[in-house]
């Protein structure tokens, strides 16, 4: 669920499906106006720069493929022999931490009072105790 604090400031607060988090890096492509004419060896070289970017996103394509694959596993395995469900906040784009509830609604509930008192401006009464919160941007 999201929620907006009394700064302004966009929180978010879900359970997590899979017991870890996806690292995702941004990653700027310029754009390019014009191709040139290539000869044979300017088409070996193209190709030789291209190979390492088709293997990245063959690589990506399966490692999604892979994650859509375990969702079902991992969600069956959660609710039946866990019951532990990790729930994981986030302010703006930056995590700010992970807690773990048994049960489905009891992580639900725990969801709505995190972000009812994220609403309230009283975040610091519902994060665990070991926590640090980022500060806030002026």
């Amino acid at each position: 669920m999201k929620v907006t604090d009394p700064a302004g400031d966009t929180w978010r607060v879900r359970r997590r499906w899979l017991p870890w988090r996806r690292r995702v890096k941004d990653v700027d492509l310029a754009p390019v106006d014009g191709v040139p004419d290539l000869d044979g060896v300017a088409l070996v070289i193209l190709a030789a720069l291209l190979l390492p970017l088709v293997v990245f996103f063959a690589l990506v394509v399966a490692e999604i493929f892979l994650l859509l694959m375990l969702v079902p596993v991992v969600a069956l395995v959660r609710a039946v022999v866990l019951r532990r469900w990790p729930i994981a906040v986030r302010r703006e784009k930056s995590h700010v931490w992970d807690e773990s509830v048994r049960g489905w609604r009891g992580s639900r509930d725990r969801m709505r009072a995190i972000a009812d008192a994220v609403a309230r401006g009283e975040v610091a009464l519902v994060k665990p105790p070991d926590v640090d919160l980022p500060r806030h941007r002026s």
